[in-house]
Parts: C-alpha cells; structure tokens; sequence
C-alpha cells in the first residue's frame, strides 16, 4: 500500500516523501535515487480513435495458437542513473530546506503550468517555472504521464531542461510508456541520446536526421554501459502507483488532453520497436549503435523486423525511403523476422505486405532476398499475392461485372447459392468478388440471407469477406442487421458467431426496437440468454428500454409477457428487469406487466411476477386502472381469480370524475358473461376444507373472509359488499348477500359492531320517551283539565328533548330521521312560548313529530338478524305512535281520552272495526274543525297501513311459494344490514370518535369492531371456539358447500385418474403393437402366436376399460337415484304445506 496521499482528495498529509516511483538496481551507485520495485501486472487501454494501429492481438492469438519462438524474459526495467539522482527532488520532507518551502497549492499550480508550458512548447516559460519552484517531476494525476514524457513527444529543449533540474528520466506513465518510448515514436534522435545518459559532447554530435560514423562508433564504445536502457520494454495492463504528493498538478489541468494525444503501443515493445514501426531510421540506427537488441520479441512474438512500418495499418503516414533504410538496418544488425515464413506467425500485418501496400518494390527485393515468405495472411486473412490482386487496375476482370448479376427477385448468384446453402458455391461467388451488401427487391443482402438461413459455414464464408468491408451491420430496408435476422430466425449458433465478430448489440430497427426486443417477442430463450450475458453493461442500458410508441412502447419484458413467454420472463426477470416498468402512455396507458398478463389472460405468467412482488397488485396504469380492473374489462377469468387470492380489492375504483368512476366489482358485472355465477364461483371457493368427513374430529373448514375486506385500510370493511349493492340487480347479483360467505360475514360484523348499535338504541329510545312523555304532559293534561304532576313539567322535558336530539344527531341516516328530528326541534319552542289556545299548528307539529319518531324506532329494531321484517309486519311500534296520534288530534277525548284507552282502541281499529262514522260525526266535526284535515290524513294512512297492506301481505303469503317469499325477505334484510352496517361502520370509524376515547378504550374497541380475515370450523368437535360462533342455520350452509368443494375436487381428481388410465391403456397397446411390427423380421415362424397375444391382450385391455366404465356409471347412477328420492321427498313436503295453506286460506276467507 502506497504510503503517498492526496491532499485534494482530503487524505492526511502525513509520509508524503516516503520513496519515488522508480526502484533501485542493485547495481546502482549508492548516491543513487531510492525507487519502488516495479508492478509486476502492467497494462494498457486501446484507444481505437487516434492511436489505434497499436491494438493489441493478444486476443487473437490467444484463439489461434501458433508456433513462435519462445520469449525472452523482460529485463530490468528501472536501471539507476547518475543523471537521475539530484538533490531537488524529494525523498524525505526534510530535503528542501523550510525556508524554500512552498504551499501544497501554490506548487500544484506551479506543476500544471509546467505541463502546460512543455505541452505549448514554451522552454522560456518551461525555464522560469522550474526555477520558481516547480518541480521537475510534475506528472498528471490522471494517466501519470510525467513532463517528461511531454517534452520527449513534443521536442525542443524542455526535455535538456527537465533532466538538468533532476527529473527522473525513466518513469513510467499509468499505461507503461517511458519517455525513450515516446522519443523513438516522435523520432527526436537527440532525445533519445539524452534519455540514454550519453555524454554531454555526444549529445551535441548527434543530430535529428543524420549521425556521422565517427558519433556511431562512439555511441558503440558506449554500449556496455547504456545496452540495459535499450531494452526498457512496454508492458500490458494497468500501473496504479501512488505519487508523491509534491509531483502532482492540480485540478485545473486537462488531463483528458494529454490522455487522447499520446500514442498507444504494444505490449512488450522497446524502443526499437516503436522507431522501427514508425520508420525511424535515424532513432533505428542510434538504437542500434547503443546496443538494442533486434531479436527481442513482444509479447506476441514479433521482432523490429516484424513491426517495421506497422504503423501504415493506422493512417500514420509512412516515408517508403525511410521504411527501406530500416529494413536494411535490423538485416544488417542480425535481426530475424517470426511472421514472414511457412510456420511463423500468421494472420499479422507483415513488412511484406507494407511493402506491397506502399509499392516500395525496393522494401519488396530486400525482404524476398532475405528470405520472405509470400503465403503468410494479414489481418485482412490475405497474402500479399491477394492484396496485389486486389488494387483497381484500369483493365479490371469482367467477371467482377458478372457475378452480380441479378435475377428478377433482385437476387445475385451468391444469394442463390446461399438460398440453397451450397457452401462450395459461396466460395466461388465471394471468390469471384461478389458483393455481400447488394440488396434484392425484397431488400435482403447475401448477410442477411445467410444469418436467416442458420447454415453456420455458408455464414462463416460471408463473415469473412464482410469483416473485411467493415459490413457485419450493414443494415437491409426494414433496418435489420445480420445479429437482428440471427435472433428472428433463432439460429443460436449464428448469433454466437456474428457477436464473436464484432456486431454491435445497440444498432436499432425504426421504433427504437434493439434486439432484446425481438428476442423477447418471438420467444428465443436460448438466444435472449446469450444475448444479456454478452456484455452486462449493455444489458443493463437495454434490458429495460421502450420501443417507441408506434411500436407499442414495450420492453423486453412486456413483449414476453404479452406473447405467453414464461421462460423469457423469468429469465428476464433474474436478470434484474424492472417488474414495474411501464409502458408508453400510449397505446397501452403506462402498464406494468401484470396489466399486460391481465390483459391477455396469461395465468402462469401472472403467477410468476406476482411470486417475484405481490405489491404489483396495487399497481396502476395512467388510467388509473389496477390489474383487477383490466383483468375485469377485458373479461380475463383466471386473472381475476387469482388477482383476489393475492390480495386484489373489488371495491377499488378507477380514477377520474366521480359519475366516471367505476369499481372492480362493477367492471366484472358488466363484462363478464353470467358475472353473478362467475362470483358465486369464486366465493365458493373461499370455503375449504381439509378433505376429512364432517363427522371427522380431524376434518377442518376454512372459511377466507378477506375477499370482502380491502386491505388497504381496516376501516372499509363494508366496502366489497355496498360496491356489490350498487351495481344494481340486473343480473340477479343480490342473491349473492345469501351466499354463506357473505352472510355469515355480515352476521359476524353485526356482532362486531352490537354493542355500538345497542348503545344507539337506547340513546334513541330515551329520545323517544323524553319526546312521548313531553307531547302527553302537555296536551293531554291540557285536554282533559287536569294538573300535571311536577315530574312531568314541561319546561324540564323540553330540555331532555334537546338533550337527546343532540345525541342522536350523530347517526342521522334517512329522511324519516330527518323529519322527527325537525319536528321535535321545533315542538318544545311551539308548545313553551306560543299559547296553545290560539294556534293549532303545534298540535300537527307534535303529532306529526310522535308518529315519525316511532316509526324510526320500527326501522332501527327491524335491523336485528332475528327479528328482521317480523318488526314491519307486526307494527307494534306504529300501534304506540298512531294511538298516541290520535289522542293528541281528538284532544283526549271519547274513545282517546287516555293512552291507555287510544291504545286499546287503535288495536281494535286494526281488526278493521274503524268506526268512522262515530268518530267523524257532526259533533266531533265541530271541535275538531281546525284539525280534521290532520286528523283524516293520519287516519287515511292508518287505514291503508293496518287493513289494506296487512291483508295484502297475509294473502302473499297464502298464494305465494313460502320459500321464494323467504329468500326475497332475507335479500331485502340482508340489503337494509348492509346499508345500515356501513353507515355505522363509518360512525365507528370516525375520527373524532376515536380521538375523544382513552387510548386503551380506543385499542379495544379497535380490535372488537372488525371480522378476522380467516376463521377455521372443526363440525367434528362440538366444543370448537368457533362453533357457537355462528347459528346453526349458517354453519349448516358453510359445512355444505365445503361439501360440495370437495365433491366436486373429488369428481375432477376422478376424472384426471380416468383419463390418465386411459391414456397409459392406448399408449400400452401401441407400444406392444410397435413392438410386435419390429420383431417380425426376427421371428417370423412365431407371427401367428404373437398375433394373438397381441389380440388377447387388447381383448384384456378393452375388457379392463369397459368394468371401468361400467363402475363408473353405477356410481353416477346411485348418485342419480339418491337425488331422485331427494327430490320426491322435497315434493311430498311441498305438498304438504301447500294444503295446509289451502285450509288456512278457507279460515280466512270464512
């Protein structure tokens, strides 16, 4: 670990002088600097832009073994220098003396300006920088590269400077080039000779383009001493090495600049290398004279010989008279070539093929002479004969014209052969220069056909003329490339060689459509893992990107889930799809998968994104809609099923308006055919049990109420049903309320919420007697003269009235709580303060104030599950009120001159002994006149209540069917219970309510007002805690559609087991029959034996099959004839009660 630190990048400035980068030879003088041990894993970044001919083939090579000769092993990389040790350079903080010293900052300035002087070639701003305290080893954070390194590119004097103020002359940059390196590739001959430590007086003698014999012979008196900084070599990989922190510029320099304008080289180059692929022949030859070795390969095993003008490859301008002389310089050096022979390396770019490329007819005779070979390949997979053959000569061959010819599809003979997958005739096409890109009438190229075809070796012919024209995504008239035409067609091994290649995976058809896309879409499992394995950045820019609108604005995953890809999906979503990624808003309204799935019904697929997020359920599209909602408009069954199994609320509602607003619910009555069986199904199926007979203590029922409760919050738990409600009865859906789920959840929410409605009635039942006992101290006593005890003042009623209205208030639900609440508001002022002798109208006020007020206490006794309508039917609270009515109205007078005396008589008024004329006679006309108006309405309402609807509803009792009039009463009960629950679901949850009660008050109300989602019946232990739960009416309902779940789990298990015999009997018979035809040619003498086995054993079978058969019948048939006894016993009780109607019907009549 590197003891240096950044003081920019808020690291402690501690040990910031602890030892340069450069090691130390142990051959080094002892006043020699002290240095790092080099990295031993060094490597380089391909820059393809600007420097490109020096890519590395390490790759290539590593697929394509060939014989080469074996590599020398690198040698000492830092060699010490007497040059390189100065005392301005830092080893220890204590080398500068203090009073030198400069901030961290202002010397960070000082070394970007030193960079930025060398880079500009200023050596009198370079000159004055370093002699204001910049520091010669001023390097670039970024890449490392060192002034050095600059000043040896860019020439001139700064590099003399540099080494004259202490810079270390042999540093390493972050991809391992020297500044020799970048001296040789430059050609600066001068700066070679200074980076090699020559003395001062040769120095001078040597100039950039010539060098005398004399210098040379002196450079070669020198070559024991210099011979190891010849051999600096390149190395592969990255260096990471930490700089002190006195060398680094700071953040103001454009490392990024100096980045993109340094060369690139191979790994295990020397300086010769470089000098000789840039046909240096002045660094060559000064190279050569210090003892650099023209033997020493790369790291690929090419010598100097090898790379000589390699830089042609890469638009760097090559001068063919220098490429001669350096050729002549490695021959005469005794250097050897590895590439340019029968079994050297091939598929390189040899000098051989520089020269040809160049026309250097000269280079061409000094390397045939030397012993070159003419068959090694290029890159290009050509020997220099081809790229003769390949120039365009101003006689060209007419067969080129020829070979293209078209047909009139628009096809050449190379597509032909291709379309026949003749490999041989490919061959001779491409051979013949037919042209890979020419597109046919149907605008499909011969790349193209071959990619579609899925024959890997017609394929691999067309790869290898089209890598060369740079033609691997050439792109047909619909946009499609070659990789594009692989994956549609699901040719996985084409795909996996055209990627191999070099085809791009981000090429787009029109619409943004990648190939992920199409892979996705046609289902190509094998392809679409290949494809988001290649390469994890693109899969990760693409995995998730929409195609555009037109083209359905899907992703990958959304085109898998839409055409039922269940592998794809999964894979896609292992790979780190978004599960929640939505659509374009159009065409498909933002959706997620799940709406795609609920869309087109795909159950499987909906099972798995909801097994990867069971929070999609609650996902909605621009529409507002969950996948319930697209489930249940596009009528998508097994969707909606399993949807509510994952928690789906029916009650939900889509956004918009409120008239505009729809819920689940509603979407499935109005889009589904036969939606009230359809629910009735899916309720029945919350009803299980554990498979056990009933009588069985083991045997469990489980009846799952969180269908009816929304999850979303605790306080709607009436939500499901009154959404129910209000979808009205076109379809007979409010038959559902009688369905044992959903009774037996009402039954348990009204014992849920019981003690709050008991709490209402009695709040109510003291209004009402307050408001009775106020009307009869007041106008009773006043009618009949008498004075009224103390306890009855009506002054102090007056306020218990008011007092009780206040607290009924808070659970106002219809207009008749409307009106008795007016009225009695009104009644206390009318009677306290206006004289009752004067005015009438408080007379009207009161009764009408004591009839509606007692007719609300008939509707809120009439919601007890037990009492029900019988309240209604008997009238017994109307009989107080229409009593109490006309004794106020007549003025307690003959026949209601009390409440006793008016109850009495309105009971025998309803036996329709009205006695009109009696009580409207001349006399009571005239004291009543004022109110007889009043008092005819009541009685004309009386009269219809007591003897026309009453008498109605006995003889619908008597003509009607029992049962039908049963069921309807308890649908309109369970109707007014539902309505009723959910008005007082919402008193119960209203938040002032629980802010005014105690927190441990508030906790226990909270847990004793809501229905448990799951309850578990045991009917075979009689002491279960659940069993006194529910009334036996409604246990006895759920045991029996458990029992019809089973039976029907049973029939359909029955049915599976049958038609898996069956098909194991007629695979049976045709393997043996298969078996019998292949065993005829061996055993002819015994055919007529095997014959019949053959037939006893399919005589065996079809008799097995038909007792099957038979079984099965008689079971149905038993099923059949119980029903039948069932149903007769049924008619035999119809009949029954149908006379006993009859005679009830003759006693009325009587």
């Amino acid at each position: 670990m590197s003891v240096f630190r950044d003081l920019e990048r808020g690291e402690a400035e501690d040990g910031e002088s602890e030892r340069p980068l450069l090691g130390t030879n142990s051959n080094s003088r002892p006043d020699s600097r002290m240095r790092p041990e080099r990295p031993d894993n060094l490597g380089l970044t391909i820059n393809t832009q600007k420097f490109g001919y020096f890519l590395n083939l390490a790759a290539w090579l590593q697929l394509h073994p060939l014989d080469r000769p074996p590599i020398p092993p690198l040698p000492d990389l830092t060699p010490s220098s007497a040059s390189s040790t100065v005392t301005n350079t830092p080893v220890q903080e204590t080398c500068i003396n203090k009073q030198w010293r400069r901030s961290d900052r202002r010397l960070r300035r000082l070394n970007t300006e030193l960079l930025e002087a060398i880079e500009g070639q200023y050596p009198e701003e370079v000159e004055r920088l370093l002699n204001a305290g910049a520091n010669p080893n001023a390097t670039c954070r970024l890449n490392q590269v060192s002034a050095c390194h600059n000043a040896a590119l860019t020439g001139g004097d700064a590099l003399a400077l540099l080494i004259r103020f202490g810079a270390e002359k042999l540093r390493i940059d972050r991809l391992g080039r020297t500044p020799l390196h970048l001296a040789a590739y430059a050609g600066h001959a001068r700066h070679v000779a200074v980076l090699l430590d020559f003395p001062k007086d040769v120095q001078e003698r040597i100039d950039n383009e010539s060098m005398s014999s004399e210098t040379e012979e002196d450079v070669k008196r020198l070559c024991p001493n210099i011979r190891e900084l010849t051999m600096v070599r390149c190395d592969l990989g990255e260096v990471n090495m930490s700089l002190p922190k006195n060398w680094k510029d700071n953040i103001d320099h454009n490392c990024k600049d100096i980045k993109g304008s340094l060369p690139l080289f191979q790994a295990g180059w020397t300086p010769l290398h470089v000098a000789s692929s840039c046909a240096r022949r002045h660094c060559t030859r000064l190279l050569l004279a210090a003892g650099a070795d023209p033997g020493v390969p790369d790291m690929e095993g090419r010598t100097p010989l090898d790379v000589a003008g390699y830089a042609y490859y890469y638009n760097k301008e090559v001068n063919g008279e220098h490429f001669v002389d350096v050729i002549k310089l490695l021959l005469k050096a005794g250097g050897h070539y590895n590439t340019m022979r029968p079994k050297g390396l091939n598929n390189l770019d040899t000098p051989l093929h520089t020269a040809v490329e160049l026309a250097n007819m000269e280079a061409v005779r000094e390397l045939l002479e030397a012993g070159a070979g003419v068959t090694g390949l290029n890159r290009a997979g050509q020997t220099p004969l081809h790229v003769l053959a390949n120039y365009d000569y101003s006689h060209g061959d007419p067969m080129s014209a020829i070979v293209d010819v078209k047909d009139r599809d628009g096809h050449t003979v190379l597509q032909a052969a291709i379309a026949a997958a003749w490999v041989t005739g490919v061959c001779v096409a491409l051979e013949s220069g037919a042209d890979v890109t020419l597109k046919a009438n149907d605008g499909e190229t011969p790349i193209h056909s071959a990619a579609a075809l899925g024959n890997i070796e017609v394929l691999n012919e067309i790869l290898s003329v089209a890598k060369q024209n740079d033609a691997i995504d050439y792109q047909n008239s619909e946009g499609e490339t070659a990789l594009v035409k692989a994956v549609i067609n699901g040719h996985t091994k084409c795909l996996i060689k055209i990627i191999n290649e070099g085809a791009s995976l981000k090429i787009t058809l029109p619409g943004e459509v990648n190939v992920f896309h199409v892979a996705a879409d046609y289902g190509h499992f094998e392809i679409l893992k290949e494809l988001l394995e290649y390469d994890e950045a693109v899969t990760s820019t693409l995995i998730n990107s929409l195609t555009a609108a037109d083209r359905r604005g899907f992703a990958p995953i959304h085109f898998a889930v839409s055409n039922n890809h269940l592998n794809c999906v999964e894979l896609l979503l292992s790979k780190n799809a978004d599960i929640l990624c939505r659509t374009t808003c159009s065409p498909h309204k933002a959706s997620t998968p799940l709406h795609i799935a609920a869309v087109k019904n795909h159950t499987d697929i909906a099972k798995l994104i909801l097994k990867y997020d069971k929070k999609t359920v609650h996902e909605v599209n621009s529409m507002g809609w969950y996948p319930l909602h697209t489930a249940s408009h596009h009528g998508s069954r097994d969707i909606i099923t399993i949807l509510l199994k994952e928690g789906a609320d029916l009650s939900g509602h889509t956004d918009g308006p409120k008239k505009y607003k729809r819920t689940a619910v509603d979407m499935i009555v109005h889009n589904l055919s036969k939606p009230t069986e359809f629910i009735e199904d899916v309720f029945d199926s919350y009803i299980s049990s554990n498979g056990q007979d009933l009588q069985d203590p083991s045997c469990k029922v489980t009846v799952d109420y969180r269908i009816l409760m929304p999850t979303v919050c605790e306080c709607e738990q009436m939500k499901v049903i009154e959404a129910l409600l209000k979808t009205g009865n076109r379809y007979g859906q409010r038959r559902l309320l009688i369905h044992p789920l959903v009774e037996c959840f009402l039954y348990l929410k009204w014992k849920a919420l019981l003690p709050f409605f008991y709490t209402i009635i009695t709040i109510y039942g003291l209004f009402l007697l307050s408001l009775t006992t106020f009307i009869v101290s007041v106008f009773f006593f006043r009618d009949t003269n008498e004075v009224a005890p103390d306890w009855l003042d009506s002054t102090v009623w007056s306020y218990i009235v008011y007092a009780m209205i206040s607290l009924v208030l808070v659970q106002l639900e219809t207009w008749v709580k409307f009106g008795s609440l007016a009225l009695a508001v009104i009644l206390p002022y009318t009677v306290v303060v206006v004289s009752l002798v004067d005015a009438e109208w408080p007379r009207h006020v009161a009764t009408l104030a004591l009839l509606l007020s007692w007719l609300e206490m008939t509707f809120l006794l009439s919601r007890f599950p037990n009492w029900g309508y019988y309240i209604l039917l008997t009238f017994a609270f109307l009989v107080i009120g229409f009593s109490l009515s006309f004794m106020i109205q007549f003025r307690s007078q003959m026949p209601f001159e009390g409440p006793w005396a008016a109850f009495v008589k309105t009971i025998v008024m309803m036996t329709s002994e009205f006695d009109y004329g009696s009580l409207f006679d001349e006399e009571h006309s005239k004291e009543l006149a004022t109110s007889l108006i009043i008092i005819r309405i009541i009685f004309l309402v009386f009269l219809i209540l007591a003897a026309i609807v009453l008498m109605n509803l006995l003889v619908g009792v008597a003509v009607n069917d029992i049962n039908d009039l049963e069921v309807l009463g308890n649908i309109r009960r369970l109707a007014k219970q539902v309505e009723f629950l959910g008005t007082l679901d919402t008193l119960v949850y209203n938040k002032l309510f629980s802010t005014i009660l105690p927190r441990r008050v508030g906790n226990t109300l909270k847990n004793k007002r809501k229905v448990q989602g799951v309850m578990v019946l045991c009917p075979g232990k009689p002491r279960w805690k659940y069993t006194k739960v529910l009334p036996a009416r409604l246990r006895s309902a759920i045991f029996n559609k458990a029992q019809s779940q089973k039976k029907q789990l049973e029939d359909e298990m029955g049915l599976k087991a049958f038609k898996t015999m069956m098909d194991e009997m007629h695979d049976t018979i045709v393997k043996r029959k298969i078996v019998s035809e292949l065993s005829i040619p061996k055993a002819l003498k015994n055919k007529d034996d095997e014959v019949v086995e053959h037939l006893d054993d399919i005589d065996n079978a079809v008799s097995e099959l038909k007792g099957h058969t038979k079984k099965y019948v008689e079971e149905s048939r038993c099923a059949i004839q119980a029903l039948n006894v069932k149903m007769d016993q049924m008619s035999l009780d119809i009949k029954a009660v149908k006379e006993f109607l009859t005679r009830l019907e003759s006693k009325l009549i009587k």
